[in-house]
């Protein structure tokens, strides 16, 4: 429907005998996507020849387009979530992860279904379902819950031939399989609130047998499912809410993840000048347009910034500058800023229980001068990803960043990797990662820094309890683990530098926002030993580690990836047969006075 600013209910004001009315309410357009489902995980021919996995489902797509705006109140915040990608299965005996649920004022998107592995059979329900993977099963239910107009559509669902089907698109449902082939993915759907047509939300397709080829990945973001014997799984694409590939059957030892789901994306438009804050700003056809990759605020108030670059938000007192990913960062005055810059978190790993990631390095920087027109250049770094077989140390997180010219860098250092079953060190970092059985945390501010970026992860279990330390965080060391527990995550760090509620970076813990947690540690029991518990992920990000009571017989759950943006730590995974969490990726924060 057309874009109005609505005046009514404005309060008159004198100015030289005229009377103006300032607007009590922002009409606004919408578009809500959510993060798309993970695809399902295979076996290996090793082990009996698994079928394929289903596809992802696609994030769901909500939008007023064609539809009821909204009305917003002027000079009131707005929370804006934007929706993670699930993560991709391993192995059999468990779904891909759901994706993260997107919001914006009363719409909710919610994220979509995982895909099938061959134990699980029918796909996960979600915004769009999860492709199905044997048994007869059936694809995962879309528009969960039911909406009207439908965010989704159901993944697609098995018969034989032990292809993976396709995760549910907004548009189409997942194709279903009575091959070796995968199913395609469901189609997403085009829109154009953007400025120019863009498709969202397509499903993941699912992947083959022998013989087969994977399916291809809806249009919209959705990954492409795996080829038997060549792996070729790829994942949803990111900030289009696209589902991730299923898992392809190969004939390693290894088994094979299925493709992450890409994450959400929110974006608002209204018609004319600019008249609200948050999201990166754009103006196309006469309307304002503001788009958020990242969570944050939209504000329907708006005061002239005093420099370009990232999402900007006002409490009135300071501009804050929220950078989610690189960028640059050019004032239009002499200014005297306080800068936060936090690294991405390292992953966590798998093996006979795995070692929590370490969170990236916390660096909070008071009173440096910025000139005029220069352009600072902003990196941000990603989080570390989280690698299989056992065998493999997952990745550390990368470095962020704070340069231009004539400025003295200001660098933070990426989260530690936890340590693995058959690589039992732990990596150091801005907090390093957690330590195995009979192994040591490794350390933390790997930048020798003053005051430090971030402390160490904690040690493993010196018995056949197998449970790993917790990785370290930037405000606390991570927990040693100690029977029957795991070590947690080492707490993360604060400051008012992020903007609080004004800006909604950061984790919020019982009314702070935490950057930079550390991952908890996984755990894993042998046959006939007591329950054994993981480690709970450190404030600021950090992910949960997963416990295997079944001595290693049973797949375990993936571990918790670290939250987008935080810094924080991957999670470790409880076996040697489940996946430990990403890193969560970092971010960098400029404010300075109004």
């Amino acid at each position: 429907m057309p874009l109005i600013s609505t005046l009514a209910g404005g309060s008159a004001r004198g100015l030289g005998g005229m009377r103006t009315f300032a607007p009590a309410n922002l009409t606004v357009d919408y578009l809500v996507v959510a993060g798309g489902g993970g695809g399902g995980g295979t076996g290996n021919g090793s082990n009996g020849g698994y079928p394929g996995g289903g596809g992802g489902g696609a994030g769901g797509y909500r939008t007023s387009i064609g539809g009821t705006s909204l009305t917003l109140t002027f000079n009131t915040s707005y929370p804006v979530i934007v929706g993670a990608g699930g993560a991709g299965d391993l192995y059999t005996g468990h779904y891909g992860t759901n994706g993260g649920d997107s919001t914006f004022s009363t719409i909710t998107s919610t994220g979509g279904g995982g895909g099938a592995s061959h134990a699980t059979g029918a796909g996960a329900a979600g915004g769009s379902g999860g492709g199905a993977s044997t048994n007869a099963a059936s694809g995962g239910a879309g528009n969960t819950p039911s909406v009207s107009p439908s965010q989704g559509n159901n993944g697609g669902g098995y018969t034989t031939g032990d292809g993976g089907a396709g995760g549910g698109g907004a548009s189409a449902v997942g194709g279903s399989v009575s091959s070796t082939a995968g199913g395609a993915g469901g189609n997403g759907t085009a829109n154009s609130i953007s400025g120019s047509s863009v498709t969202y939300a397509g499903g993941g397709g699912g992947g083959s047998y022998s013989g087969g080829s994977g399916g291809a990945g809806g249009s919209g973001g959705g990954g492409t499912g795996g080829t038997y014997g060549s792996g070729g799984v790829t994942n949803g694409t990111t900030n289009l809410g696209g589902g991730g590939g299923g898992a392809g059957q190969i004939t390693t030892t290894s088994g094979l993840v299925g493709g992450n789901g890409g994450s959400g994306i929110v974006i608002t438009r209204y018609t004319g000048s600019q008249q609200a804050m948050g999201g990166i700003v754009t103006s196309s056809g006469g309307n304002t347009i503001h788009t958020f990759n990242a969570s944050g605020n939209f504000q329907t108030s708006y005061t002239v910034a005093k420099a370009t670059g990232g999402a900007i938000n006002t409490d009135g007192t300071y501009f804050y500058h929220v950078f989610n990913s690189s960028g640059t960062f050019t004032p239009t005055a002499n200014l005297t800023a306080d800068i936060l810059v936090v690294a991405g978190g390292g992953a966590g790993s798998m093996g006979t229980g795995g070692g929590g990631g370490g969170a990236g390095g916390f660096r909070a920087i008071t009173s440096r001068a910025v000139t005029s027109a220069t352009a600072y250049t902003v990196a941000v770094g990603s989080g570390g990803a989280a690698l299989f077989p056992d065998n493999t140390r997952s990745e550390s997180g990368s470095s962020s960043s704070f340069s231009g010219t004539g400025f003295s860098t200001i660098t933070a250092s990426g989260g530690g990797a936890g340590a693995a079953e058959s690589s039992t060190t732990p990596a150091s970092g801005g907090s390093g990662g957690g330590g195995m059985y009979n192994t040591s945390g490794a350390s933390g501010n790997s930048g020798g820094y003053s005051p430090v970026e971030g402390y160490a992860g904690g040690n493993g279990n010196a018995t056949n309890y197998y449970g790993s330390g917790g990785g370290g965080g930037a405000g606390g060391a991570g927990a040693n683990a100690s029977n029957p527990n795991a070590g947690a995550g080492g707490v993360g760090a604060s400051t008012s530098i992020s903007g609080g509620a004004t800006t909604g970076a950061g984790q919020l813990v019982s009314g702070t926002y935490y950057f930079a947690g550390g991952g908890g540690g996984g755990s894993q029991s042998t046959v006939n030993t007591p329950t054994v518990y993981p480690g709970a992920g450190g404030n600021g990000g950090g992910g949960a580690g997963t416990a295997d009571n079944s001595g290693g017989t049973s797949p375990a759950a993936v571990g918790v990836s670290g939250l987008p943006n935080t810094g924080g730590g991957g999670g470790g995974a409880g076996g040697d047969r489940g996946l430990g969490g990403r890193g969560g990726s970092g971010i960098v924060i400029v404010r300075y006075p109004v």
